[in-house]
């Protein structure tokens, strides 16, 4: 039995259940869990009910995000903010050791980004904690997107330079199309890759939310955007192209709390235009989704996935919800995602906001939607089967292997 800590500050998005997630499977797997995370008292009872034989191998202790750094310019400031995450993961740990008498054989960072910067190298990370370490690199963006001679991502300076640690043994990222270039950047080596799973909680179709959407709808195909509605999941491009498709019969869905900060003026102005011409083919929910059940209903009742989304070359586990209810998905035309569903057909790529291609391509995936299973033959069962539970099972072994 080895001891694991996990260490999660946010508890936004699926970040919540990525971490439940590791939790149970290294539960299982036979290993002593110490948990850090902002909602301990969450994650103790959703230990209780999903893993009831195995509370005696788990810990869990209150963790917050650092205060942010307000000095200096953008990426000095970024690589302060990673050192001080660094010293209070150690003080954590060492906290918690202190109480229960144990140290962690190896500590495991589920969102692992938060933790890199550049001008943060593996030297300064070394000294600075003395535990053996990996994570899951979320959003490796340089490896997807061209450098400029000027870029900070460059030479020495890479985001990715810690990950040279010689407290490192392996590091797990979710992007295939980037395992192999990151592997031969830090020293060969262990780069796996990890399935983006997702949480297959039955759905809550009782729930008053997805009743008034079906009621709306009447019948109509329902085109959902779900999750935080932020500038970069293409909300104008969607709302505009509600506004050009009114008088159609199709309902579009925006479900999730709205992102106003990551819009420019600009944006917000158009945003707000948009709003405020209370479109009737449109349906706004602008609140957190309270639960996965509830998420899940809403992916059950649309009949298309909008997530062609602007700039955005990484994973994105709504593909993930789009195989296990096996609804097909608009996303955009380039990187991670747009390869994903070429591959496994599990929808169509349009250019980045494109309103009129958009249109285009919702009505082609309509026409075909009765008879999408014989016609496309998409695989969303292997797509799934990909990115499961069962899968992490093995390549969290991989990772603990390494140690």
């Amino acid at each position: 039995m080895k001891t694991i800590a996990l260490i999660e500050e946010n508890w936004n998005g699926y970040r919540p259940t990525y971490l439940k997630v590791f939790t149970k499977t290294l539960l299982e797997l036979g290993h002593q869990v110490i948990a850090f995370c902002p909602k301990p008292l969450e994650l103790t009872e959703w230990v209780a009910f999903n893993c009831p034989n195995y509370q005696e191998q788990f810990q869990v202790f209150q963790f917050q995000r650092p205060e942010p750094s307000s000095f200096g310019i953008n990426g000095i400031r970024t690589a302060l903010n990673a050192l001080k995450r660094w010293y209070y993961a150690k003080a954590s740990i060492q906290y918690a050791s202190s109480k229960i008498g144990k140290v962690p054989d190896l500590v495991f960072f589920p969102w692992l980004d938060s933790c890199l910067a550049p001008y943060l190298l593996h030297h300064i990370v070394d000294k600075i904690f003395p535990y053996p370490w990996s994570g899951l690199y979320v959003k490796p963006r340089h490896l997807r997107l061209k450098q400029t001679f000027w870029s900070i991502n460059r030479g020495p300076l890479k985001p990715h330079a810690a990950l040279k640690s010689s407290h490192c043994p392996a590091i797990a990222v979710l992007d295939e199309g980037i395992a192999k270039q990151l592997q031969s950047k830090i020293n060969c080596k262990t780069v796996i890759t990890f399935p983006d799973f997702t949480d297959e909680s039955a759905p809550d179709l009782n729930w008053s939310i997805v009743k008034q959407i079906q009621a709306k709808a009447e019948g109509k195909k329902i085109i959902a955007l779900l999750g935080i509605q932020s500038q970069r999941k293409g909300v104008l491009t969607l709302l505009e192209v509600a506004q050009q498709m009114v008088k159609q019969d199709y309902v579009f869905v925006f479900a999730g709390q709205l992102s106003k900060q990551s819009y420019t003026f600009q944006e917000q102005a158009r945003l707000q235009t948009l709003l405020n011409l209370k479109l009737p083919n449109c349906f706004f929910y602008f609140q957190r989704i309270p639960d996965e059940a509830k998420f899940n209903a809403l992916v059950s009742t649309c009949h298309i996935l909008f997530a062609a989304y602007n700039n955005f070359p990484h994973s994105s586990n709504i593909l993930t919800k789009a195989a296990v209810f096996e609804k097909p998905v608009i996303v955009s035309s380039k990187f991670c995602m747009a390869e994903r569903v070429s591959k496994f057909k599990l929808g169509l790529t349009i250019n980045e906001g494109d309103v009129l291609q958009c249109i285009y391509t919702i009505g082609l995936l309509c026409s075909k939607l009765d008879n999408y299973n014989q016609e496309v033959q998409p695989d969303f069962h292997g797509y799934r089967r990909l990115h499961s539970t069962d899968k992490l099972l093995e390549k969290l072994q991989r990772i603990l292997t390494s140690i």
